[in-house]
């Protein structure tokens, strides 16, 4: 297993991409579309099992069930999420990590109705710290839901993506840029081939003042 970059099919580190998927039939993630998972999922299968599909979850934790259930398919999580820590401990007898790499987000923005700066956020848990601290804001499910819900009525901006702003004609407040950030892939332990890396212990020796 190789922590590879991933900002495209073309990339330098994508050539020792090598391991073999070709069983997975489905990955699993975190929707609805427009979300950084979303992304991340579509350029994994295009290098590792071109034939799968997707399938968008309103929940990591509900696309970690069907994984689970499923000896074909695979979840792409995302090392943010605030509660990967207990999806991968509920399914440790399922699902092991088959793979982790480094992609770009998309561009991270504060987008309003308005375009000016809003009074209520919604935000998915990992970036709100993006908002100044006083902001009141709504937990959304993911960056795409958020900017879903604030053309549903339901605040009068979001944390989102680039992509998600400009698919509901949210008008940009402020950008944060792209955020490399680490992505999972997690399957049925039969297929799981992660091998702990051995420390020379003698390598790190420090003297302890006496």
């Amino acid at each position: 297993m190789n922590v590879a970059l991933m900002d495209g099919p073309k990339d330098q580190h994508s050539e020792s991409i090598t391991d073999s998927y070709d069983w997975v039939r489905k990955v699993h993630t975190l929707g609805p579309a427009g979300t950084n998972c979303e992304k991340a999922a579509l350029k994994w299968a295009a290098l590792k099992c071109k034939k799968a599909e997707l399938a968008l979850h309103e929940s990591m934790e509900r696309a970690a069930e069907q994984v689970a259930a499923c000896g074909c398919s695979v979840l792409l999580s995302v090392v943010a999420y605030p509660q990967l820590h207990s999806i991968i401990y509920e399914h440790i007898a399922q699902l092991g990590l088959l793979d982790v790499f480094i992609m770009k987000t998309d561009d991270m923005v504060l987008a309003s109705v308005s375009g000016r700066m809003p009074t209520l956020c919604q935000t998915h848990p990992a970036p709100e710290k993006l908002l100044p601290a006083q902001m009141q804001r709504i937990y959304a499910a993911s960056n795409a839901h958020a900017a879903a819900e604030v053309m549903a009525g339901r605040g009068d901006g979001c944390i989102t993506t680039l992509a998600a702003a400009e698919q509901h004609g949210l008008k940009v407040v402020q950008t944060f840029g792209q955020v490399p950030m680490g992505f999972t892939i997690h399957g049925p332990l039969k297929h799981a081939r992660c091998r702990d890396i051995d420390f020379d212990a003698s390598d790190h020796k420090r003297s302890i003042p006496q």
